[in-house]
């Protein structure tokens, strides 16, 4: 990746970086980029598709309303409630 891409990337991902930390994650990523490409090499032909990793069947159960909450419960455990909601912190600009 070029110095372009990771200022690009950095700047998305809202991070200051001086030329030493471009530099070194330049090296970073094109390790991961490399160690992906040799991961497509890999022949797969005539796996199949693990859904799991214990390959076992899981046991689904049936969606079924146990307890009814009231909306006092739920925002009991709240640190700050505004009206019948949660209150954050503000995160978009």
């Amino acid at each position: 990746m070029s110095d372009i891409n990771i200022k690009k990337v950095s700047y998305l991902a809202k991070l200051a970086l001086n030329d030493d930390k471009a530099a070194l994650y330049e090296k970073s990523l094109s390790e991961i980029i490399e160690w992906v490409d040799n991961l497509k090499k890999i022949d797969t032909e005539g796996v199949k598709p693990l859904h799991n990793i214990t390959e076992k069947n899981q046991n689904i159960r049936n969606d079924e309303v146990l307890k009814n909450n009231s909306t006092e419960e739920i925002l009991s455990n709240a640190p700050e409630k505004a009206q019948n909601f949660f209150r954050v912190p503000k995160v978009v600009e």
